[in-house]
């Protein structure tokens, strides 16, 4: 049996190799296209969402700097879209990281965020940082698996 199992293992650990990656196709700003980054990357069934940051065209002169609810908003809306254009949705996200620039934006985030999920909401990790790219508060990477609407939350620690 235990013979069966690791044959099963090591099967499972060569079928992505047989996958070559794919760029998520995704309608990404034309000043975005020639940077040396995607904004998800493909294996498999398993989507990695590089960071995205809620940041539309340049602003116009004198306008109003938007606010980091519609900052959250943002970087969530293009994260949502290249899970879409990836044929997958929000509900597929299994682990999320979010970057900040001021913890004191925890429940402003967390209040877009819970608009967006329903349980069980992916694992994730809200991490304090310096600074990001053009002053932005919030970026939010992620990994996402097809078919993860049937994943389980774990009611308490692992059993051996």
């Amino acid at each position: 049996m235990k013979k069966l199992i690791l044959l099963f293992i090591f099967a499972a650990a060569l079928c992505p190799i047989a996958m070559p990656a794919q760029q998520a196709a995704t309608a990404a700003a034309p000043a975005a296209r020639s940077l040396p980054f995607s904004p998800g990357l493909r294996l498999g069934y398993t989507l990695y969402v590089s960071g995205h940051l809620g940041i539309t065209s340049a602003p116009s002169p004198g306008a109003a700097p938007i606010t980091p609810e519609q900052e959250a908003t943002l970087v969530l809306a293009s994260v949502e879209k290249t899970l879409k254009d990836a044929g997958m949705s929000m509900d597929d996200l299994v682990y999320v990281e979010i970057y900040c620039t001021d913890l004191s934006l925890y429940a402003t985030f967390n209040k877009v965020y819970a608009a967006k999920f329903h349980t069980p909401y992916p694992a994730r990790d809200f991490i304090g940082v310096k600074d990001l790219l053009f002053g932005n508060h919030f970026e939010v990477m992620g990994i996402a698996v097809r078919q993860a609407a049937a994943k389980k939350k774990l009611s308490g620690p692992p059993t051996p």
